[in-house]
């Protein structure tokens, strides 16, 4: 009798899902991005019998970073984690991420060579992998092609260099006078916190925000200070709102008030269900070179899991960036497929006949660059965010406002 008690048990153990692992999975995809983020989650539970993953929102990037600092203090931390590329470095110094070499060697269903190569450096540290890359974006120019043909210029070619893009910015800049405040901007350049704006301007003018070792600070160079000195000018002449915060600014351009601008790639789909204009998007304008940014974040397993949480996450993990699963979250978001069998597919030629915008974050890979990453890189984007704030304000000048926030980012790189 005890012997059909104990596999009635055990049968009913198994039949409710008591025995599955179950991983909890922070991530930082709100809005129009965390219905893909669940569907994903729910077509991957339901497709694994033995495990159940538990996705919730932490929040942007940076209160991601705070949350899970305090979690992993406390011993509460998640099994899975969505880490900003550039936030890798603060957790895998600390010995919080689990060093993926070892999954991935005994791994014959994926390699490192499988990743765009430039995706795939956004995650090595100290020559090691500590994620696998899932939501990578580069920095784009999207502009209203409804605008570009009101103020005669060719809605199929945006501008391709400073040149063009300060010349297109005036005339689409609407006044009703030479001295009031424009009803329809040009061009909306703004920087935030993250300075993920204004590090592609340095680059394309020639210049490095940081020497190669990443021990020195050295935006304030003369290409630097350049580049500096043209951004402020697209305020100073009108081109650019002085008095809108990023958000205030996105929400302009998306009512139609502003023709222009750098937004990233992973806004692609949601800007197109959003705006009531046709959009174009295009590579970042040149300055003597191209480039643009590459942004977004990884997948990463925490350490100290049992070894039947680690088998579950690197499966889970695994998953989320297969060709199949990259390409869904590419036509969903913007977010580039992270897999070379995914950019080379047939696929993806059918996913551009649906949106043809999304086939410019593809053609910006060759020239797009990772951010730089330090332990310290939140209180180092916030001083050089700050330098350019006051330079754009008129408080400072572009070489004393660089001069200044390079021997404090200096201190934070010792």
């Amino acid at each position: 009798m005890k012997r059909i008690i104990t596999v009635f048990a055990l049968l009913v153990f198994s039949l409710t899902g008591l025995g599955a692992v179950t991983l909890t999975f922070w991530h930082s995809m709100s809005d129009y991005q965390k219905p893909i983020i669940d569907k994903l989650v729910a077509d991957f539970n339901r497709s694994h019998d033995g495990i159940e993953v538990k996705a919730i929102f932490q929040g942007s990037y940076d209160e991601t970073v705070t949350k899970l600092k305090a979690a992993l203090l406390a011993g509460k931390g998640p099994d899975i984690a969505q880490v900003n590329i550039e936030h890798i470095q603060i957790f895998s110094k600390d010995g919080s991420l689990q060093d993926l070499t070892d999954l991935i060697s005994n791994d014959p269903t994926l390699s490192a060579e499988d990743f765009v190569e430039s995706f795939w450096q956004t995650i090595i540290r100290d020559g090691k992998p500590y994620a696998l890359p899932f939501n990578i974006s580069a920095l784009m120019l999207f502009y209203n092609k409804d605008h570009f043909e009101a103020a005669g210029l060719d809605p199929n070619k945006p501008p391709k260099n400073w040149e063009e893009l300060e010349e297109y910015a005036r005339k689409l800049t609407i006044r009703k006078s030479s001295d009031s405040r424009p009803s329809q901007y040009g061009l909306l350049w703004g920087v935030d916190t993250m300075f993920y704006q204004f590090e592609p301007l340095v680059w394309q003018n020639g210049g490095e925000i940081f020497n190669e070792d990443m021990t020195e600070c050295i935006i304030n160079s003369a290409e630097g200070i350049e580049a500096l000195e043209t951004w402020r000018r697209w305020f100073a002449e009108g081109l650019s709102p002085a008095d809108l915060t990023i958000d205030e600014g996105i929400q302009s351009f998306t009512m139609g008030r502003i023709s222009m601008g750098p937004m990233t790639s992973g806004g692609i789909r949601y800007a197109l269900e959003n705006i009531p204009w046709d959009l174009g998007v295009a590579p970042l304008p040149e300055g003597k070179q191209k480039a643009t940014t590459l942004g977004g974040g990884s997948l990463s397993i925490m350490s100290g899991l049992s070894e039947e949480k680690v088998k579950a996450a690197w499966t889970f993990i695994k998953w989320m960036v297969s060709e199949k699963n990259t390409l869904f979250w590419y036509e969903g978001t913007g977010y580039m497929p992270v897999l070379k069998s995914a950019m080379d597919s047939l696929e993806i030629q059918l996913i551009w006949q649906r949106f043809p915008q999304l086939k410019a974050p593809i053609e910006s890979v060759v020239f797009a660059r990772p951010r730089p990453v330090h332990t310290n890189i939140i209180e180092i984007r916030n001083i050089l965010y700050n330098a350019v704030e006051q330079v754009r304000k008129g408080v400072s000048e572009p070489k004393p406002a660089f001069d200044e926030a390079v021997i404090k980012v200096n201190e934070l790189l010792k």
